[in-house]
């Protein structure tokens, strides 16, 4: 098997075990610190997953513009890299109902973490950092860590506005999924 195109369930375990231990590092807090239980963010309203939804768009388009603007510039060639050599690629051997798990799983177990746990307790600020951290594939691809927080930012922000988990980890789903579904296509 060539390690710069995995097999498909290579590719769902490596990126399905990073989501459980978050989720499983919320359940430990959350049992550790029961006035931290983030159930109280997750009122569902109709307009919370429509949001969410148009959120996601939003930044799944806005991410597609820098990727077409970073194919015209010297600048962000290593974003080029990451994107073609090697998220493509790894994207390729994945089925629609893959991606649909990978960007709920990425969504919810991520949104509750950094959002509903971590955000409350160090910040909008450095749970975006955080967040951006955990996205950073090496220091030559720090643009798309920053690209990251950045999202995380409006998620936080959209966390706290509304009060409800609902829109980050609709938003969040909402991006994966454009955006792998955009690297599936990538992938010749």
């Amino acid at each position: 098997m060539n390690p710069s195109n995995p097999s498909r369930e290579k590719v769902i375990w490596a990126a399905l075990v990073p989501q459980m231990v978050l989720l499983i590092i919320s359940i430990l807090w959350i049992y550790s610190f029961p006035k931290d239980n983030v159930i109280v963010f997750f009122q569902f309203k109709i307009k919370f997953l429509l949001i969410g939804l148009l959120t996601g768009l939003i930044i799944a388009l806005l991410g597609y513009g820098f990727y077409r603007f970073a194919q015209k510039t010297k600048t962000f060639h290593a974003a080029i890299e990451l994107f073609e050599d090697h998220l493509a690629p790894v994207f390729k051997n994945l089925r629609f109902i893959d991606l649909i798990l990978l960007s709920t799983a990425s969504g919810f177990c991520e949104e509750i973490f950094f959002r509903g746990l971590l955000l409350p307790k160090i910040g909008i600020i450095l749970s975006s950092l955080a967040f951006g951290l955990l996205h950073l594939p090496g220091r030559r691809f720090w643009i798309y860590a920053l690209w990251a927080s950045l999202s995380g930012a409006l998620f936080g922000f959209l966390f706290l506005t509304f009060n409800s988990l609902w829109i980050p980890i609709t938003a969040h789903a909402t991006n994966n999924i454009i955006g792998m579904m955009l690297l599936k296509r990538l992938e010749k």
